[in-house]
């Protein structure tokens, strides 16, 4: 039997919301009305029924705060969003735009908003401004607020400091025989990150054929608990790595058999031995998150075709790649420094 093709939904179109779930809109009566539903046919279904006078419009609070609002708003996700999301979501909650969380949400103005962001700018970094806005303006759009010209901080640059090449080996030697050893080469050699690395269980691990499958990750919750979940960051991020049998090898020699996650230590405990292994090499300190610049910009030195070096590491845009996780190593720069300089001075006669 030939598979069964999803029905194309006519108007009203159904749109999918930041919290995933799907809105239509409808004109009853000269008024719109919104319809949400966590399923795309569900709300397309309820919205032509609203509008062919089937059945009524369910009334929502003539009032709500802005607090509740955001509560409404996360519930709707739960099950749709990641738990590290919601996560996210819930200290944004607590700590971000408290001026505005008991006020109406139809009485915010432009200027309150501006007001409020503002205030946190003094002291929370651009980054965490922007998704905090960013959660805002979708809960608000949700209830048909939007507001335009908002200015939030300009994020500025971070100089962060990265491996060399020649660090990258000092690393993978020196963290010989760490407690730690293979997730902190996993990470800079499979580009990993560190909640794949917690979350590899042996199920995808496939020794024969030398591969890792990434499809877990072992994330925080809302309550910080650390689950697992069974899929990675996004889409994208599921993805099979072929191992080298340096990596192979020590796996082998962990595995006896058993299930579960292959690597028991605590997230955390990761973390601190990159700096542990870092501090005693002598090199660059780092983070587990850094080790996956440093696998970025390994792809960038080789001449490693974008599309691929994307699907290695899942990332799902160019930009990504690029401008946010790779750089060039120091020498390489160095040696292209030298040889532009040699050409003109080659061309001028210097």
């Amino acid at each position: 039997m030939g598979r069964t093709k999803k029905k194309k939904l006519t108007n009203p179109t159904p749109v999918q919301l930041p919290s995933g779930s799907w809105r239509c809109q409808v004109m009853v009566n000269g008024k719109r009305i919104s319809v949400v539903d966590a399923d795309p046919e569900v709300a397309h279904t309820k919205a032509l029924a609203l509008k062919n006078g089937l059945i009524e419009a369910e009334k929502r609070p003539d009032r709500i705060t802005l607090r509740d609002a955001i509560q409404v708003y996360m519930d709707a996700g739960q099950g749709v969003l990641s738990p590290s999301t919601l996560r996210g979501y819930g200290i944004m909650h607590r700590n971000r735009f408290q001026g505005l969380m008991d006020r109406e949400i139809h009485t915010l103005t432009r200027l309150d908003v501006q007001a409020a962001i503002s205030t946190d700018a003094a002291t929370c970094s651009p980054k965490t401004i922007a998704n905090a806005y960013g959660l805002l303006s979708a809960v608000l759009k949700d209830y048909g607020i939007t507001f335009t010209g908002i200015k939030l901080p300009q994020k500025q640059k971070k100089k962060l400091a990265y491996l060399s090449s020649d660090e990258v080996v000092k690393l993978i030697d020196c963290a010989i025989g760490d407690p730690c050893e293979l997730p902190i080469v996993m990470a800079v050699w499979l580009g990993m990150r560190r909640s794949e690395i917690a979350g590899l269980c042996w199920d995808c691990v496939d020794l024969e054929n030398k591969t890792v499958d990434v499809r877990r990750a072992l994330v925080p919750d809302k309550d910080n608990q650390w689950i697992l979940k069974d899929y990675p960051k996004n889409e994208g991020s599921q993805r099979v790595i072929s191992c080298p049998s340096y990596i192979i090898e020590k796996l082998k020699d962990r595995y006896h058999g058993q299930s579960g996650r292959v690597f028991r230590q605590h997230p955390d405990t990761i973390r601190r031995h990159v700096h542990m292994v870092c501090k005693k090499a002598g090199i660059t300190d780092t983070t587990v998150h850094g080790l996956r610049h440093a696998n970025a910009a390994v792809m960038i030195a080789l001449g490693v075709v974008d599309k691929y070096a994307m699907a290695r590491n899942g990332w799902t845009s160019d930009y990504t790649f690029k401008q946010i996780y790779g750089y060039v190593f120091p020498e390489g720069a160095a040696e292209t420094d030298t040889l532009i300089n040699s050409y003109f001075e080659e061309k001028l006669k210097l």
